[in-house]
């Protein structure tokens, strides 16, 4: 009898593992947008700022990421199979997980992974995808001259700088704003038009060298710098 209850444990642990590892279908990602991670961990805080989070029965990576880009979020993520969560950019660099640990077959179709327990799929917006917006270069910006006409300027800042430009450009297309434009690595400013030719001096790139760090180790991007606006224009 004994025997035969070590056996029967042992059976029960290999099929937990082969439950464990399942494979799961690639899943074709709408919109052009991008995996930022095939699995990070969460948690009650949550990693998305402004974290918007919705069960849905029918979720699946794609319908999530569908969904967040009509609500105007450049963020999404699906998790625990259900949950799909849109959000205006990350708390803090994502820690990635294990790919096994998010098992969890969405409840849209089950061929899918969609997270896991405390364990989600991260996607993001491309924000110079062709046809987007385009950098025009490093413009002077002061109190006494701004680049950007005071009257038509709408100011944002964020909870982090991590992946600002990303998270401008998301916040100036909201606005339905022509032009973006980051500064000292912390703030975005948003204009319907382009930065005022008596006041805006283009000045050499080397300028702009406020850093902002990237999303997991994709290192750290240039965000315009002390009274250097980094600009640029939606193309449409």
């Amino acid at each position: 009898m004994t025997i035969f209850r070590a056996l029967s444990t042992t059976s029960l642990l290999v099929l937990s593992l082969a439950h464990g590892a399942r494979a799961f279908a690639p899943q074709t990602i709408p919109l052009n947008w991008t995996t930022l991670a095939a699995c990070a961990v969460d948690n009650p805080a949550r990693i998305l700022a402004g974290d918007i989070t919705t069960q849905v029965a029918n979720n699946t990576a794609a319908q999530c990421v569908a969904s967040c880009a009509t609500q105007g979020f450049g963020y999404a993520g699906v998790e625990f199979g259900n949950e799909c969560h849109c959000g205006t950019g990350l708390v803090a660099p994502l820690e990635d997980a294990p790919a096994t640990d998010c098992n969890t077959p969405c409840a849209g179709n089950s061929r899918f992974a969609c997270g896991g327990v405390w364990r989600i799929q991260v996607y993001s917006f491309p924000a110079l995808s062709p046809n987007s917006w385009v950098y025009q270069g490093c413009i002077a910006d002061a109190a006494s001259a701004p680049a950007f006409d005071p009257a038509g300027v709408t100011t944002h800042t964020f909870a982090t700088n991590l992946d600002l430009v990303n998270q401008c450009l998301q916040a100036c297309a909201r606005d339905g704003a022509a032009f973006a434009g980051v500064e000292n690595a912390n703030v975005c400013q948003c204009s319907a038009s382009a930065p005022a030719a008596a006041a805006a001096q283009p000045v050499s790139e080397a300028e702009c060298n406020s850093l902002c760090p990237l999303p997991g180790a994709a290192g750290f991007e240039f965000c315009g710098g002390v009274e250097r606006l980094g600009v640029y224009k939606f193309m449409g």
